[in-house]
This record gives C-alpha cells, structure tokens and sequence, in this order.
C-alpha cells in the first residue's frame, strides 16, 4: 500500500506559536504578556492536535515546552521589563 504523506502543518504552526509566544514575553512592553499567555494557551491546543494526529515526539515536546519552558520565558522576560523601568526610572 502507498502511505499518504503525513500533514506536517499542524507541527509547524505549533512550533511557530511557541517561538511567537515567547517574543511576546520577551518584548518589554506593557500588554504583551497578556497576549503570550494566549499565544501559549494556542500552542498547548496545537501540541494536542499534532499527537492525536500520530506525530506524537513533536507533540510531546510541543506540551512540554508550553508547560515548562513558557512560563521560565516570561519571568526572564518579566526580569527584563522591571530591569527596564529600573533604568528608565533612573534617568
């Protein structure tokens, strides 16, 4: 039989999220967490939607990193936004 090649776009747009998501967290810009939380929120959907579709290693890695990874992410980025104020306040 002729396997069907495997629609890998799911896999992708996960990853992308992720790498989105976690910009948004490292921008230091009032707001943008809000919406990296949502980005991460989008990535953790995705990474369930590439392991029920059989593509279960990136779908692992996907979920793990929106779990651990993400919120590691926003506290360096939370850092940078205070170390941020502290130097504009400074001035």
């Amino acid at each position: 039989m002729h396997d069907m090649p495997r629609n890998t776009a799911p896999v992708a747009a996960g990853w992308i999220t992720l790498g989105v998501t976690w910009l948004l967290f490292l921008v230091p810009i009032p707001g943008l967490g809000l919406l990296g939380w949502l980005g991460n929120l989008a990535a953790f959907i995705l990474a369930i939607i590439v392991m029920a579709r059989g593509e279960t290693a990136h779908g692992v890695g996907q979920l793990v990193c929106s779990l651990v990874v993400s919120p590691i992410v926003y506290f360096i980025g939370l850092a940078l936004f205070v170390g941020t104020v502290a130097v504009l306040d400074s001035m």
